[in-house]
């Protein structure tokens, strides 16, 4: 006799097949629409499926529609309900009918983005989408990612409003700082239902390895300079350096959160001052940076008052050890992706933060943490960080620094000769691979003198 806990699992991965088979159809049945004129069709029925109001009956011929970007991973397209006086004056008689009959609602929105996702590849891609899904509903739920209002087998809805990616300059900024450090903060304060064992880091680090070495120390069809790069990277004994940072890691027990692990500027927006009240919640994914100069950044963020920011982007998050995130996002100041020449990246070790400028993040970042706590159990208002525990975070992401180095330069020999994106990633696997080694030499130094991770900041005005 078949035991019922055989039968619902036999159910369970018939329905979970079916659904893989359906969202493969939906995919690429998305994918392939030709022209904008199909893709138009395909994004009204979804729009009309999942949204109320006037997207119940509006025309697709009506909807102002574009393309914002498509590549590999996802197409993301701009969809938005027509205005009404320009429709009445633009559209035929025989349509005019029609368009008076739309239903305009106060609380509907009136342009969304619509997100495809792009292949699906792996044996564990479909877990990655679920996951993810999980993760941008709870965000949106908390307004720190943007809102979400619906979710499909082929992709999901989103709001979309003006807003722009910061630049990597402005990642100093004091009062942009301040706010990046309470936006993690309430990211790290978060429940998730993920595993709460901090192993994403490693076991990453150890896929990526073997992808390296399986495939991309193996290319034969490199040629000068990149050739000298990866025969350079190949050399590393990549284990006994994970190992050594794993180790190091290890030392400084920093307590484990949920992390969002890629929190550069392009993944840090600035919503637009002219925003309404209705748009705040929604975010725009296409970005249009300032003019790269001084005086026009610097112009823009005196008329902010408080700035407004929304993160997005949440693939790599997991649980993770909270001293990884402050450390990556320390790291990528000294990175600026607007290089639109070769390699596509300008390095600037020169605007590493400061130890004052470390501190002053780390202090907010603790009381936005503390009092997220406080006000989640009713407590009493938390209580000012304190010089030691500034300085105890000091440490443990003195420890992570490194660590930061040593997986986006796996991750970067991981994409090179791979990504369709334009991108130098051998030379920036060896630009990230020697600032590993700097910092590791820089520490190793500090022990054998007996010199401290850090200082007292007694001094230090925050």
């Amino acid at each position: 006799m078949i035991g019922i806990g055989k039968i619902l699992r036999n159910c369970y991965q018939l329905k979970t097949q079916l659904f893989v088979r359906r969202y493969v159809r939906e995919c690429e049945k998305l994918q392939m629409c030709g022209s904008e004129e199909e893709m138009r069709e395909v994004a009204g029925r979804i729009c009309r499926n999942y949204l109320h109001g006037a997207w119940k009956t509006v025309d697709p011929r009506d909807l102002d529609f574009k393309r914002i970007s498509g590549g590999l991973s996802n197409f993301l397209y701009y969809v938005a309900l027509p205005d009404s006086r320009a429709t009445y004056r633009d559209a035929p008689q025989d349509r005019i009918k029609t368009l008076s009959e739309h239903s305009f609602s106060l609380d509907e929105p009136k342009k969304v983005l619509l997100r495809i996702y792009g292949q699906v590849h792996g044996e564990r891609a479909m877990d990655a989408i679920v996951t993810e899904s999980v993760i941008f509903t709870l965000l949106s739920e908390r307004r720190l990612g943007p809102k979400l209002h619906g979710v499909f087998s082929g992709g999901r809805i989103e709001a979309y409003i003006p807003a722009r990616s910061l630049l990597t300059k402005e990642l100093s900024e004091p009062a942009l700082s301040m706010k990046i450090a309470e936006k993690m903060a309430a990211i790290h304060s978060m429940e998730v239902p993920l595993s709460k064992e901090p192993n994403w880091l490693w076991k990453t680090m150890s896929k990526w390895l073997r992808t390296a070495k399986e495939e991309r120390f193996t290319v034969h069809d490199l040629k000068g300079e990149e050739r000298k790069i990866m025969e350079r990277l190949r050399s590393v004994d990549w284990e006994a350096e994970i190992e050594w940072v794993r180790k190091l890691t290890n030392t400084v027990n920093s307590p484990v959160v949920f992390c969002h692990n890629d929190m550069q500027e392009g993944n840090v927006l600035l919503v637009e001052e002219e925003t309404s009240a209705e748009e705040e919640e929604g975010v725009l994914v296409q970005t249009y940076p300032l003019e790269d100069s001084s005086d026009s950044v610097s112009s823009s963020l005196s008329d902010l008052g408080e700035p407004r920011l929304m993160l997005i982007d949440f693939e790599y998050c997991a649980y993770n050890h909270r001293a990884f995130d402050i450390a990556n996002h320390f790291q990528e100041w000294s990175y600026d992706y607007s290089n639109s020449q070769h390699p596509f990246y300008f390095e600037f070790l020169d605007q590493e933060p400061t130890l004052e400028q470390k501190e002053i993040f780390i202090k907010e970042y603790l009381k936005a943490y503390r009092s997220g706590w406080a006000r989640a159990g009713g407590g009493p208002e938390a209580e000012a960080p304190s010089v030691d525990d500034v300085n105890q975070l000091l440490g443990e992401v003195d420890a992570f620094q490194p660590v930061s180095d040593l997986f986006w330069s796996l991750w970067s020999v991981v994409n090179a000769s791979k990504s369709q994106i334009p991108f130098g990633y051998w030379e920036f696997a060896l630009s990230r691979l020697e600032t590993y080694l700097r910092l590791k030499r820089e520490l190793i130094k500090k022990e054998k003198c007996g010199l401290p991770h850090k200082r007292k900041i007694c001094e230090v005005d925050i």
